[in-house]
């Protein structure tokens, strides 16, 4: 796995970030979009109301609904949710309440996961 914690800490690993979230949208593409901007929709809201201690606990709150989707996903695409998954769990932990400029890397990172599932025919 690509070191995702970086793509959140420092502006210089943006082009691998482009990169991992391209290859990992083609891995999750047979997921619904639905369950993807499940968690995006959140995430958006989040964002607009900045980081804050009550941002941070609702992202954390965030692996238990990722955990509970792949439960219910289809056994074909349980690894590539899995991925998924995982990297978003490392890409929370990554964010820094005194730095909200990782929120702000973090909430791009998605934004490229989902940009790319749709341009890769998401279901």
């Amino acid at each position: 796995m690509a070191d995702i914690k970086s793509f959140i800490t420092s502006d210089r690993s943006a082009a691998d970030m482009v990169r991992y979230a391209s290859d990992l949208a083609g891995k999750i593409k047979f997921i619904s979009t639905s369950q993807i901007r499940n968690v995006y929709g959140t995430v958006k809201k989040l964002e607009m109301s900045g980081l804050s201690e009550r941002t941070m606990r609702q992202l954390l709150l965030l692996k238990p609904r990722l955990a509970y989707a792949k439960a219910r996903i289809d056994r074909r695409n349980k690894d590539a949710y899995e991925e998924f998954e995982q990297a978003m769990g490392v890409a929370i932990d990554a964010i820094d309440l005194k730095n909200p400029e990782t929120f702000t890397r973090f909430c791009g990172f998605f934004e490229a996961i989902l940009a790319y599932h749709k341009a890769y025919g998401g279901k």
